[in-house]
């Protein structure tokens, strides 16, 4: 199994690049819309933005600072397939927003190595 951590500008970007990728497809079944996996994908989760710098609160829960997020929207995918993300692939190991349940927050594909 293959695991991917992405990075799009925006939700909707991600989710049509998935949808390009034939990682999921959009199904309407009865007048209900999902999103169906395909092709080997085992899971799919939209990760959203990710916090770099945590809010602070005061002793009654008010907000201090606001948090501050990375760039991007992010989304994390387990696969048997291999695919290839291009420049949209992340490669945070232990820094990971998420993990696959039986699977190390640092588990992903590595990068490639230099000149390949």
């Amino acid at each position: 199994m293959n695991i991917y951590k992405t990075v799009f500008d925006n939700e909707l970007q991600g989710k049509d690049y998935l949808i390009a990728q034939g990682v999921w497809e959009e199904v309407t079944d009865e007048g209900v819309t999902s999103m169906q996996y395909i092709n080997g994908t085992a899971a799919v989760v939209n990760i959203g933005k990710v916090v770099e710098i945590p809010a602070t609160y005061d002793a009654e829960g008010n907000e201090l600072t606001p948090p501050v997020y990375y760039d991007g929207w992010a989304y994390d995918v387990m696969s048997s397939a291999t695919l290839d993300f291009g420049e949209y692939e992340v490669y945070p190991a232990e820094k990971a927003a998420h993990s696959f349940l039986g699977w190390a927050r640092s588990a992903e594909v590595p990068p490639p190595a230099d000149g390949e």
